[in-house]
């Protein structure tokens, strides 16, 4: 197999196994070739906007972690992450008062509700695909979002429960992200309909269905998260510490089907959990796998994945809090994210392929209508 290199050899030893024998010949061929030759054998990153590019330039893909279907790639970064100052997550900011969610206007507003960093020091982030529960409905946040300190502003949500328009004004976070399924028909742009479709399939996927339609009790529901627990308490201890990002591979199928990378390893260790459920729901729990996989390929998947993110670039787009956004629709890669002050916060990519196959349709049997002679 090609080596594929990122980095510098002297922490080579870290990273994903390639052919050993070749590795190590190319690596002392290498190291007569000058550091800026060396670069020349990466794909090129120069199409994405300049913070991402320099975050791509620096990677490096660990040894993964599986768990049935689902294999977790972590991430390490040369140099860290370079985001500076305090942070906190959607859920962090909420449990400690420093964020306040309220429905618009009092009366509410399906696509927004309103949201206050109350915090004098802290920056907040909150990731495309986290679940807001209470208000008048659960909702989901549609796009990345930085607040800085006492920013406030209203933020673009979908709901994701069908069935209810009742409650009181706030909202609070759910601890919980949309299964990669649904995020991904988010990132195509969904309408609300087709979001209240994919919720309905989840839950019913998941033997969750409930009487408002909420995905929320789908996902809390006590099956699904004694399965989710098992999942994450296998795969978190072993994640290293200094992890930046991660890689999603589906092993059944031998493909990585998406990606998270982080400014800072505190944002990426505290949101971790969330990911690799929102994952594992797809590709473990309503496939309803049992340990079958492939196994096959060695780790292309995740490398090839990863340079295909390098080749196809991005691009600037609106965010209505801090910072600028980014997103990627080409290549059959679908990516949002935000940075702030020329330094990535986070980008999350996934492959536009549907990652849980739709139902299959039962055959349709024409009979022919009867002849006159039959009748």
């Amino acid at each position: 197999m090609k080596a594929r290199i990122w980095g510098d050899w002297n922490e080579w030893a870290r990273c994903v196994p390639v052919d050993w024998v070749a590795a190590v010949a190319l690596a002392a061929a290498m190291s007569l070739v000058p550091a800026a030759a060396q670069d020349v054998y990466r794909s090129p990153s120069e199409d994405h906007v300049p913070e991402l590019a320099r975050y791509l330039d620096r990677v490096q893909i660990a040894e993964p972690v599986t768990y049935r279907s689902l294999a977790v790639y972590p991430i390490l970064l040369r140099g860290g992450g370079g985001l500076r100052g305090g942070w906190l997550t959607l859920d962090e900011a909420v449990s400690r008062g420093d964020l306040e969610v309220t429905e618009k206007g009092g009366g509410g507003s399906v696509p927004a509700v309103v949201v206050r960093n109350r915090s004098r020091s802290d920056h907040v982030f909150i990731m495309s695909g986290e679940v807001l529960s209470g208000g008048k409905q659960t909702r989901t946040v549609r796009e990345d979002i930085v607040l800085a300190p006492r920013q406030e502003i209203e933020l673009r949500v979908y709901c994701v429960e069908a069935r209810r328009w009742k409650g009181k004004e706030k909202l609070s976070a759910a601890g919980a992200l949309i299964p990669q399924s649904i995020q991904k028909e988010l990132r195509k742009g969904a309408d609300q309909q087709k979001v209240w479709s994919e919720v309905a399939r989840n839950n019913a996927a998941l033997s969750a269905e409930n009487a408002t339609g909420s995905l929320e009790r789908a996902l809390k529901s006590a099956p699904v998260q004694r399965e989710l627990r098992e999942i994450r308490g296998h795969i978190v201890p072993n994640v290293p510490r200094d992890t930046m990002g991660f890689i999603f591979v589906d092993r059944h199928r031998n493909r990585a089907v998406g990606a998270g990378f982080f400014g800072r390893n505190d944002l990426a260790r505290e949101l971790l959990p969330k990911l690799i459920e929102s994952y594992a729901v797809d590709l473990v729990l309503i496939r309803k796998d049992k340990g079958r996989h492939r196994g096959a390929g060695g780790h292309d998947a995740a490398i090839d994945f990863f340079e295909r993110i390098r080749r196809v670039g991005s691009s600037r787009t609106d965010t209505p809090g801090s910072g600028a956004g980014i997103r990627t629709r080409s290549g059959g890669l679908l990516g949002d994210g935000v940075s702030l002050g020329g330094t990535l916060v986070h980008y999350g990519v996934q492959t536009g392929e549907r990652i849980v196959p739709p139902p299959k349709r039962k055959p349709i049997i024409i009979f022919p209508q009867p002849r006159e002679n039959q009748r």
